[in-house]
């Protein structure tokens, strides 16, 4: 079974709120960053290591926040 390691948490401040990156490293030294505003809900972005994945994820995060944030009947009917 593949191990993968927590190696890094950062706490991200968008608009006055917090939200917390978790940062996760694969055998191959591939990682994968993590973002969970609820237990359904959760965004993840792969890298090929530390410092692309944070990047990528932290260009996401604010379109995520936002896409969240908007009222769209489409978001209420699932």
């Amino acid at each position: 079974m593949e191990q993968i390691k927590l190696v890094q948490e950062l706490k991200c401040d968008h608009e006055g709120e917090e939200y917390l990156i978790e940062v996760f490293a694969r055998p191959d030294g591939s990682h994968f960053a993590r973002t969970v505003f609820s237990p359904r809900d959760v965004i993840i972005s792969d890298g090929i290591n530390l410092d692309d994945v944070l990047l990528k994820h932290r260009d996401l995060l604010p379109l995520a926040i936002r896409s969240r944030q908007m009222h769209s009947p489409s978001r209420t009917l699932n």
